[in-house]
């Protein structure tokens, strides 16, 4: 029989990562009806919970009544600028006819 005395082991380093959540403000479209095949500009202010710029490799999309409109949009230079934190996307109107919300869409991501 032995007896063993209480210890811990020297253990590991392990650390937390941030969680961010993106904001997006002031969303705002050029023209407020269109037709078929014209292209309307989408505009927004876009930036983290801390009030950052997003990076350049974040990826959105825009959607139509849940139908995308930009698929899989990597915000860089051509269309977001961190310093005013603005998005501008160019997209063209569908076939489809009515009323319909157009909003940003956007996946958890690492980055």
């Amino acid at each position: 029989m032995a007896k063993y005395i209480s210890d811990q082991s020297p253990g590991q380093p392990f650390s937390t990562e941030e969680t961010r959540s993106v904001v997006v403000t002031d969303e705002a479209l050029d023209k407020s009806s269109a037709y078929e095949g014209e292209t309307v500009i989408y505009t927004a202010t876009v930036k983290d919970d801390l009030a950052g710029a997003l990076p350049a490799t974040f990826v959105a999309n825009l959607l139509i009544n849940g139908t995308e409109l930009i698929s899989n949009q990597i915000l860089d230079a051509a269309v977001y600028d961190p310093v005013a934190f603005l998005l501008t996307l160019s997209w063209v109107v569908p076939a489809a006819v009515g009323s319909f919300n157009v909003k940003l869409s956007w996946d958890e991501q690492i980055i």
